[in-house]
């Protein structure tokens, strides 16, 4: 296990906040690619994706322990079994958890099974939001438990509308808004199926940006190869001049050419800008395989 310390070691972010330390999804080390370890002072998360061993468990506790890191718990996360509670190696799982990006607060649930509120990966977009929303009316789709909404009005977005399917996911967003001292005077919270939405949305247009960062598999609602096309089709009619869509598409099956080449069939008035990948990219083989972020841009050709 020396070498997953020295791993570990080389992550441990230098300021307060969380942090990645061990990516083996991105099959940089063959040997650790059912583990990821991440890090919410004063707590590590080890999500894991196949069953480990009581030997194994051990060994990570021995490994983090190493670290220094003053901690009050290492809990795990078992992803390979839908539903499977938190299992604390270490101390107990925390009632109130917290992940803190910058100068900003995110409520976490540590004793979720799957999703804990807070996609570490999305740290690049938040930056990017920060840098391009001021002054702008910013449309956030799949908002779940809308940190990007916060970058957003962080920047100075005028303001923003946050749509997501899950009233749960929206109300976090609420209290993450609350949580970060942001006035919600001009923050919209809609529980809408997006699918079925785009006549009341547009209405509540136009928006100078757009996010769309869906899950790859909702069920029924949402497939990205069924439908993340017909989102795209009316980015026309829902955004002013000069609009900019940050498209985002985290799946290991589809490539950025996947949406430039969506928005060239479907929206060809948006201009592909510029591509951003996953916050840890460099602990990926190919950064293709985890979270794209797209720029396009509304050009509209004067005669």
């Amino acid at each position: 296990m020396q070498k997953l310390l020295n791993l570990l070691q080389e992550r441990i972010p230098s300021h307060d906040g969380c942090a990645r330390l061990l990516h083996g999804r991105g099959r940089k080390w063959p040997e650790f690619e059912h583990l990821s370890i991440d890090f919410y002072p004063p707590h590590v998360l080890i999500t894991t994706y196949k069953e480990i061993s009581d030997l194994e468990k051990k060994e990570l506790i021995e490994v983090i322990l190493k670290l220094g890191l003053n901690l009050q718990a290492i809990l795990l996360q078992k992803r390979y079994v839908k539903g499977e509670a938190i299992e604390a190696l270490v101390g107990s799982i925390p009632k109130e958890s917290f992940a803190v990006e910058n100068s900003e607060k995110y409520l976490l649930n540590l004793n979720n099974p799957q999703n804990i509120g807070f996609f570490l990966d999305m740290a690049v977009g938040r930056s990017l939001l920060k840098k391009i929303s001021k002054g702008k009316s910013v449309l956030n789709l799949f908002s779940y438990t809308c940190s990007l909404s916060i970058a957003a009005l962080k920047g100075e977005a005028r303001e923003v509308v946050n749509v997501d399917m899950s009233k749960s996911a929206l109300k976090i967003g609420g209290d993450n808004h609350t949580l970060n001292g942001i006035d919600k005077r001009n923050v919209k919270f809609m529980s809408h199926d997006i699918m079925k939405s785009f006549g009341n949305l547009t209405k509540k247009g136009p928006y100078d940006l757009v996010i769309i960062d869906p899950p790859t598999n909702q069920g029924l609602s949402f497939r990205v190869d069924h439908d993340y096309h017909k989102i795209i089709r009316r980015l026309d009619e829902m955004t002013s001049e000069d609009a900019v869509i940050m498209a985002c598409l985290n799946s290991p099956f589809h490539n950025s050419s996947f949406l430039i080449s969506a928005f060239s069939q479907h929206a060809p008035k948006f201009t592909f800008q510029e591509k951003f990948y996953s916050s840890f990219n460099e602990m990926e083989v190919d950064p293709e395989k985890g979270l794209k972020i797209l720029l396009f841009k509304k050009e509209i050709k004067k005669s």
